[in-house]
């Protein structure tokens, strides 16, 4: 039959059971909140050394020639005639360059889409710009005001991706000819922040 010492020794050796697994699951919080927390500084490192060289493209109305010309002069299948010139300046406002620029485009207030690849400038430095025309197709017979947008993608120096808009909006005269009547560009959104940061 056991001793009292004998129960004892049971009692204090499941004390100790109960005192190492607690200590090991407290042990395994900590190193889940550290790990936890060397990841969220090591995320806000990095967002601050992408915010250093961040571009920002912006866009703005000038009366300028330029030899730039981007037409996107659509067909027929498109029930799209004449022409609109814009003359636009582009530039980088941010803090660093923005390379591999490409672009789709949304017309018929924004219902049909294309996306077009390269953009005529394919990289902008910091501080920047450049005149370019652009040339938009439209009805003769448009009865109502019209929205159009290009879609800019572009990287920074350590290949992140970001998105801008440049919005367009049109008015019809009486004539049926169009007239700009609101210009607007989105700020910049990181593409593949959410996915890197996961």
């Amino acid at each position: 039959m056991p001793s009292v010492t004998d129960w004892l020794m049971v009692v204090i050796t499941a004390i100790y059971v109960v005192a190492t697994i607690a200590i090991f699951v407290t042990n395994k919080k900590s190193e889940k909140a550290a790990y936890a927390q060397l990841e969220e500084n090591r995320r806000q490192y990095e967002d601050k050394k992408r915010l250093e060289i961040m571009p920002y493209v912006q866009f703005e109305r000038t009366d300028g020639d330029t030899n730039l010309a981007l037409k996107h002069i659509l067909d027929s299948g498109e029930n799209l005639q004449g022409r609109y010139i814009l003359v636009l300046r582009i530039k980088n406002i941010g803090n660093g360059t923005a390379k591999d620029i490409s672009y789709s485009y949304q017309w018929n207030n924004l219902k049909k889409s294309h996306d077009i690849g390269p953009f005529i400038i394919q990289a902008l430095s910091s501080g920047e710009s450049q005149v370019f025309k652009i040339d938009f197709a439209h009805s003769n017979s448009i009865k109502e005001n019209q929205s159009v947008c290009f879609i800019m993608r572009y990287c920074d120096l350590l290949d992140n991706a970001y998105s801008q808009k440049l919005s367009i909006k049109f008015e019809c005269t009486n004539n049926s000819s169009l007239r700009l009547s609101k210009l607007s560009t989105s700020a910049p959104v990181l593409l593949n922040g959410e996915k890197d940061n996961a």
